[in-house]
């Protein structure tokens, strides 16, 4: 029986780390500088008085939605830089732009850990009906949505505008499917930005950053004259 109970204990041991979908490294950020349970405000308490405004807005967002508008949100969810070739061109392709490819897919990769790592602080429940392991609060599809735009517009400044409305929409689209409620909506964008902020001074990053520029101009995606500046 104790070598059974051992044995048992230590398959838990084993595959506990694959219970979390968190990435095995840092590549940009250094996340002591962005620690969100002190960045952020906690979710709204239960029987508040928020919670109930957030629970309205999910409410209203799920019955007024068309199956049109679901059928979109549901096929534009995937956290690719390259969903934003509607805003940039047809040239905006990953089989064109390998170094950009994955110098974002290490961005994306930084913010889902962080992500994870509070969402597993907080373990805010999902509204109702959302069929998620995780907990609501940060949205980490939010967070994608604002690190990404933010450090796309510096590659492709006269894109920015059309780049951040649809990144906007990327992230509200989450209420509209009913998987997040505002505040986690809110909550994750600010941890985007602070994500984007704090990465932007890190060595690798701009390093990655210019070779990604130089990608993107090469293929004619980025004027000289208008070429995303890090500042």
């Amino acid at each position: 029986m104790s070598r059974r109970i051992a044995l048992a204990l230590l398959l838990i041991v084993a595959i506990a780390p694959a219970a979390v979908a968190a990435p095995a490294r840092y590549y940009y950020l250094n996340p002591q500088q962005v620690e969100l349970t002190v960045l952020l405000p906690p979710p709204p308490d239960l029987g508040s008085s928020e919670l109930r405004a957030d629970e309205a807005q999910v409410a209203s967002a799920v019955a007024a939605r068309t199956p049109t508008e679901l059928a979109d949100a549901q096929a534009a969810s995937a956290r690719s830089v390259f969903f934003f070739a509607r805003s940039i061109g047809p040239g905006f392709t990953q089989a064109r732009l390998p170094l950009t490819a994955r110098f974002f897919a290490h961005i994306s990769s930084d913010v889902q850990r962080l992500i994870v790592e509070a969402k597993a602080y907080w373990q805010r429940p999902r509204p109702d009906g959302a069929n998620k392991k995780h907990g609501a609060y940060p949205s980490g599809h939010a967070a994608f949505a604002a690190s990404t735009a933010i450090v796309l517009a510096q590659l492709i400044p006269a894109k920015r505008d059309a780049i951040f409305a649809q990144a906007r929409i990327f992230a509200v689209n989450r209420i509209l499917l009913g998987l997040h409620y505002p505040s986690d909506i809110a909550s994750g964008w600010t941890a985007g930005t602070l994500s984007a902020f704090v990465m932007m001074h890190d060595r690798r990053f701009r390093h990655d950053f210019a070779a990604a520029e130089a990608e993107l101009r090469a293929a004619h995606l980025v004027a000289m004259a208008r070429a995303g500046q890090l500042q």
